[in-house]
């Protein structure tokens, strides 16, 4: 049985300096940049690698098993959070947070290796999946790790502005991706692309992983895990202590998570597809427009950590979720104008493309901060790592597939419906919590009986 241990102070002299706050910052950015490059260079290829891994009659069908093997990866993110998030609270944060990027550019070079269905039949789809599986097993344990050790390496004075390096650190992997894949098909062409040009992006992975953890390896252990461990207060059984004893506020960071992921994933990894197998777009129109819109749209990280730091959570919200939904429809319907090749057309829907991902991107720092707040040192890897991939599942997972099956089923714009839905829910949440910490400060209890609500709402506004 779990021993249960309250945070202990930090020693003197072990608290973050700002010079370390911010090389913890920028590794977490590069982790986080490896991540979703590898990701999404998947979303991006699927044109591509959808008739070599799944050959069918119908186009849409080996497109939508494609996008069914993306969500697969999401699904092994839940019990990869688990594993690194116990070996984070016993062992510390950085190491572990070394094997995750390895696992995860190994798994990304690997799937530039395998065989194709004609070469190596059934066997093929097979090994993408598990290729798939096993790069979503690391992940589950890299953003809830690069969250915690940002959040215990400050000192609580740049929560919001820090925490956005790790989302900007995500939408840099996300843009990189398309350029990646663009600048491939203008010095390849269409036809190379399709033979063997779709494994070059897959096995840049590698060059990128070997700099991120030689950086990472410069780092130090955060000064509170280092503090815990000094007290000999390291929690023995993190994943059981953090699921019995915080899991309405895993629930609720969860929910919070599938917000923010369903948001991205119909902005980010289905407007891809939605322009080439929907709109009919020619490729290198889409990847040029969706690398330089994701560049711009980054900034909102950045407006979004300060707006935190300044008027807090909530509000930061509330701006993000209400400008995605206003924006969503303008922007499917915006796109259309993207097909037929005018000037002012691309102009117009890339103006709406980079302001509804800067309002989407706005809110993330929110999110993180409340992630990792919301928990004990002692538990804080395995609970804010599961609570984000419970959420990334559905959110990040499913929502390219139920997009284009929507689109598919109900029409070209079905699928801002999600954004709406999912922005209503967020806001929803967050003001529900921010209420419900406020009151809870006054009896010094919160949601999970141990002040952890006030823990989320202490800098507020």
């Amino acid at each position: 049985m779990s021993k249960a241990v309250p945070n202990p102070r930090v020693l003197p002299g072990a608290a973050g300096t700002g010079s370390t706050a911010a090389r913890v910052g920028t590794a977490s950015m590069l982790g986080t940049f490896i991540e979703f490059y590898d990701f999404t260079c998947y979303g991006f290829l699927v044109v591509y690698m959808a008739p070599l891994f799944f050959p069918a009659s119908d186009r849409t069908t080996g497109i939508l098993t494609s996008l069914g093997v993306y969500g697969v990866g999401y699904l092994a993110r839940p019990l990869g959070a688990l594993f690194f998030g116990r070996l984070g609270d016993r062992l510390g944060r950085r190491s572990v947070l070394i094997v995750t990027v390895i696992g995860m550019g190994g798994a990304t070079t690997v799937m530039g290796l395998l065989p194709t269905y004609g070469t190596a039949g059934v066997a093929a789809p097979v090994l993408l999946v598990l290729v798939r599986m096993v790069q979503g097993f690391c992940a589950g344990g890299e953003i809830g790790g690069a969250a915690t050790l940002v959040s215990e390496s400050d000192g609580g004075r740049r929560r919001g502005r820090l925490q956005a390096l790790i989302p900007l650190g995500s939408s840099l992997g996300v843009a990189v991706s398309p350029a990646v894949v663009g600048v491939l098909v203008t010095v390849l062409g269409t036809q190379d692309m399709e033979r063997w040009g779709w494994r070059v992006p897959l096995l840049l992975s590698a060059a990128m992983t070997l700099a991120v953890v030689v950086y990472r390896v410069r780092l130090e252990d955060s000064p509170e895990f280092r503090s815990l461990a000094a007290a000999e207060a390291v929690e023995r059984s993190p994943v059981r202590a953090a699921l019995r004893g915080h899991w309405r506020m895993i629930t609720v960071a969860a929910v919070l998570n599938l917000v923010v992921t369903t948001v991205l994933g119909v902005l980010v990894n289905y407007m891809s597809v939605y322009l080439l197998s929907v709109l009919h777009v020619p490729s290198m129109r889409v990847y040029w427009l969706s690398a330089v819109c994701l560049f711009l749209g980054a900034s909102g990280f950045l407006v979004g950590g300060w707006w935190t730091d300044r008027f807090g959570r909530a509000s930061a919200m509330l701006l993000g979720y209400g400008g995605c939904a206003a924006l969503v429809f303008p922007l499917l319907y915006g796109m259309r104008g993207v097909a037929s090749g005018g000037a002012w057309a691309l102009v117009g829907a890339g103006a709406l493309y980079v302001l509804s991902l800067a309002f989407a991107y706005a809110a993330a720092p929110a999110m993180y901060v409340t992630l990792t707040q919301a928990f004990p040192t002692r538990v804080r890897y395995t609970a804010v790592s599961f609570a984000y991939n419970a959420g990334a599942v559905a959110g990040g997972g499913l929502t390219p597939y139920l997009a284009a099956r929507l689109t598919q089923s109900a029409g070209p714009r079905a699928a801002g419906w999600l954004v709406v839905a999912a922005a209503v829910t967020g806001v929803t949440v967050m003001s529900l919590l921010t209420s419900r910490g406020r009151q809870s400060a006054i009896s010094g209890r919160g949601i999970d009986g141990d002040g952890t609500l006030n823990r989320i709402t202490d800098t507020d506004n």
